[in-house]
Formats: structure tokens, C-alpha cells, sequence
């Protein structure tokens, strides 16, 4: 079976994406009611990551919207062209250890770039909580400080229309018809997952990547679909999540499907976190809390066609059961306290990495 977006999807997903986000009224506690008049006294507040990231200038002007409709406040949210997520990471901790302000009031990271950064107390913990009881729970904020805004699975995005073969899995990609016709990422994105032990271990991973290595004709960032949808490449293996590919064929018709991989059972996340040297901490944790109510999940699926698959309203939760259904088993959560535990295949994904571009790759 594959990740088909189904027409009813697509057009559920287009509908979301083109209408502007339903704020009903969300009931504010105390707290969070106390931390937004800390946050109006902030007044600015700014979000560095890259343009694909979070909608970018127009996400930040979304999060504005929102923040100022729920709270009552007029308060405005920067965006500031960033670098991947982990380099924008060291930055945030290079400005700590120099006394410098972050180059970020909110950094987001994957649960690798978090479980790097944790033994550098960089963010500020909060009472999250007690700002939304039913939302903030100790499932969605790890150590009171990380909290998960997105969900991913690991998986890959080919074109349905110019395919040699429908794959299934990821060793469909060592097929002879496949070879020479899909690409990867650099630093082979999801290899640490394949490489843990709940999946591959580092063994069959690093055999597997010295062959697929061979079949691979180039780099691609996680965003690219158009190179997909164009027939530059076939496949982006592994893709990073879903989101890129479910916005593309939404928005650009494109004929893109999308695959989780049944026998690398784990769902990771992307997180928030307020740096301790922002500039605007408060306006910060303001912009985190709205992030995880209703109407900031909303903000997020218009920005990212993605979503949280813990909270009741997402789209990505039944990605995520489709794919449980057909492992024959319960994902694991690849949160930041799991990726602690995965120093192998953390490992084995750097030695992926030099595999791959030793494969002549450009």
C-alpha cells in the first residue's frame, strides 16, 4: 500500500489552506491571561528560520493575527530569513555564551537538533500547563521546556505519474528500475530512525546506504517537490515529513504520493523553545502557548500542511494510524527523550552521511 492523497483529502486540504483560520473562543486561564499583559509590555517579537519554514513573513503575520485576536493585545511578530535548523541552533547558543540577544524570540527545532542543545540550558522552562491545561500536557512539553507543535514520519515522496515501479518500501529504491532516477538529502535525513533499534540498527542501515548510495543522482532539500513534480527527480528518499508533499499536491495539483515506511515505526517532532537570551522571552512562551490552542493549530496546517497527531483536530493522526495499521504495530514516539537514548543510530547517520557524499553527488 502507499500514501496516496486521495481526492476527498486534497480538497479538504486545499480548503484548509485557502480559508483563513475559524478563532473560536478559546477559554484563557489565568496564567495565560497574566502572560499576556507581560507579553503586550514586549510589543515585538521576532522568528528566524527559513521561508519554507512556518510560512515564513506570512506565517509570522498569521501568528501576529492570532495572538492578537485571542489575547486582546497589539503586539507584532517579526519574521528574519534563517539557516537549517541546526546552524540557526548554534547561533541561539554561540549569542548565550557571548552575552548576545538570540537571533530568535522562538527557536524550532527537530528532536535531534533539541536533544544536541539540552545539555547547554539554553531555554527558558514555564509553566506551560497551566496556560492551557487540556493542550499543554506532559505528552506535548518535555522537561517544561520543549514543546512539540508538529508531528513527522518517516517516509518518501515520488511521482505517481513518471514511476517505473510503485514503491513500498525503502529497499524498493535498490530496484534496477529505480536507479539513477531518485535523490536524497546531504546529510541523509531520517537515517538515525532507520538506524535505531526499533527499526533497521546501524548494521543494515550503513549496508543498505552503501548501495542506495549508488542508485542516488543528487541532493535535494526536503521542501524541493517541484523537482519531483517536474521529473528532475522521481524520489526524495527519505523526505523528512509529509508536509512538503501534501502542500504541493494541494496547492499545485502535482502528482506526488507519499509513503511512511512500515518497518521504521517512530513519529518524530519539531518543537518550540524561548531562548533565555530572546529579547522578547515573555512575547515568546505567548507565541509558543497560541501555537498548541485550536486556532494556532490552525495557523500552522494553513502555513505547513502539517499538524501535531496527538491533538484531537489534526489531519496528520490519520496518516499516522494508516501507517500503524499497515506496520502491524504502535509507532514509538521519536521524541527528545527517545533520541537520548539513540546514540547508535545517531552515529550510524554520520557515517550515512559520509557514504553519501562519497557517492560523487553534487
Amino acid at each position: 500500500m502507499t500514501g496516496f492523497v486521495s481526492k476527498a483529502a486534497l480538497a479538504a486540504i486545499a480548503l484548509i489552506a485557502s480559508a483563513a483560520p475559524a478563532f473560536a473562543q478559546t477559554a484563557l486561564t489565568p496564567a495565560v491571561k497574566e502572560l499576556a499583559a507581560l507579553a503586550a509590555k514586549d510589543k515585538e517579537m521576532t522568528v528566524t528560520w527559513s521561508n519554507s519554514t512556518m510560512g515564513g513573513q506570512k506565517g509570522a503575520k498569521a501568528f501576529e493575527t492570532g495572538i492578537n485576536k485571542m489575547f486582546g493585545i497589539n503586539i507584532k511578530v517579526s519574521w528574519a530569513p534563517g539557516d537549517s535548523m541546526p546552524n540557526v541552533g548554534n547561533q541561539v547558543a554561540t549569542t548565550a555564551q557571548n552575552g548576545l540577544p538570540s537571533p530568535t524570540d522562538v527557536y524550532m527545532g527537530f528532536s535531534r537538533n533539541m536533544a544536541v542543545l539540552q545539555d547547554r540550558n539554553l531555554f527558558h522552562t514555564a509553566p506551560w500547563a497551566s496556560y492551557f491545561p487540556d493542550r499543554l500536557t506532559n505528552e506535548i512539553v518535555e522537561y517544561d521546556t520543549y514543546v512539540k507543535v508538529v508531528s513527522a514520519t518517516l517516509g518518501f515522496t515520488y511521482n505517481s505519474a513518471l514511476a517505473p515501479s510503485k514503491p513500498e518500501k525503502l529497499e524498493d529504491f535498490l530496484k534496477p528500475e529505480w536507479k539513477g532516477k531518485y535523490g536524497t538529502t546531504a546529510f541523509g535525513a531520517g537515517f538515525d530512525q532507520i538506524a535505531a533499534k526499533e527499526a533497521w540498527g546501524p548494521e543494515r542501515t550503513i549496508e543498505f546506504a552503501k548501495k542506495f548510495s549508488e542508485g542516488a543522482v543528487g541532493f535535494l532539500r526536503c521542501n524541493e517537490m517541484g523537482r519531483l513534480s517536474s521529473g528532475e527527480f522521481l524520489a526524495l528518499v527519505t523526505d523528512c515529513s509529509g508536509d512538503s508533499a501534501r502542500e504541493f499536491a494541494a496547492t499545485k495539483g502535482a502528482p506526488l504520493a507519499r509513503v511512511v515506511a512500515p518497518d521504521v515505526p517512530l513519529v518524530s517532532y519539531f518543537y518550540f523553545a524561548v531562548p533565555k537570551n530572546a529579547k522578547a522571552s515573555n512575547l515568546g512562551k505567548l507565541f509558543v502557548a497560541f501555537a498548541l490552542t485550536k486556532e494556532g493549530q490552525d495557523v500552522i496546517r494553513e502555513q505547513t500542511f502539517g499538524d501535531l497527531h496527538l491533538l484531537p483536530e489534526s489531519i496528520v493522526k490519520d496518516e499516522v494510524a494508516k501507517a500503524e495499521k499497515i506496520a502491524g504495530k504502535k509507532f514509538a514516539n521519536g521524541d527528545l527523550a527517545w533520541q537520548k537514548t539513540n546514540d547508535a543510530g545517531n552515529a550510524a547517520q554520520q557515517e550515512v552521511a559520509k557514504i553519501l557524499a562519497a557517492g560523487g553527488k553534487k
